[in-house]
């Protein structure tokens, strides 16, 4: 481990060898938190990740919303918001695990024990979990048909889109729009 030098009146100095570990932590800290007071406007779920990782750096774990991006073996936050991205933009079209793994830089083996490290769910699952999340906002805000909504959410067809729906939710998906639509 190298030696951590700093200033003081004007005079180099050697940081004793505990002190590497936690100057670098509180400078990892430090950045978080100001790249998180930077996206509180624009984009708060961001924000929020960077407050956790924070909090994480200081020993304080209660906060926990969302997947742990430094969860031990996971993947790291930048990888994280690159496969969110990369899913919420292909979620219509055909999403590839291979594909997962290159932008992560990863092997798909890898890829597949990181992500679920980190997402607590296998790439598989956290796909499905997106595109039905979507079909719902898509159902309460269109009238469009399932069979519509089912192509545009990267399903196969309409039938696929029940088998999925009501695995994940526990009832099909024209009784969830009914439901939805009363209340």
């Amino acid at each position: 481990m190298s030696a951590l030098l700093f200033w003081i009146d004007g005079r180099l100095h050697r940081a004793p060898a505990g002190a590497v570990s936690l100057a670098l932590q509180h400078h990892q800290l430090t950045r978080l938190l100001v790249h998180a007071m930077s996206l509180v406007e624009q984009n708060e779920e961001g924000a929020m990740e960077l407050i956790r990782k924070a909090s994480e750096l200081v020993g304080n774990t209660e906060i926990s919303e969302s997947p742990s991006p430094s969860t031990r073996g996971g993947l790291a936050p930048w990888q994280v918001s690159r496969i969110k991205r990369h899913i919420e933009k292909e979620l219509a079209g055909r999403i590839n695990i291979d594909d997962l793994a290159l932008i992560t830089r990863l092997s798909t083996s890898y890829f597949s024990a990181a992500f679920r490290a980190s997402f607590g769910t296998s790439p598989h699952d956290y796909i499905c979990r997106r595109r039905i999340d979507h079909a719902k906002q898509l159902m309460l805000t269109t009238d469009t048909p399932l069979c519509e909504i089912a192509l545009d959410c990267g399903l196969a067809d309409q039938s696929h889109l029940c088998r999925v729906f009501r695995r994940i939710t526990g009832q099909t998906p024209a009784a969830w729009r009914r439901a939805e639509r009363v209340s």
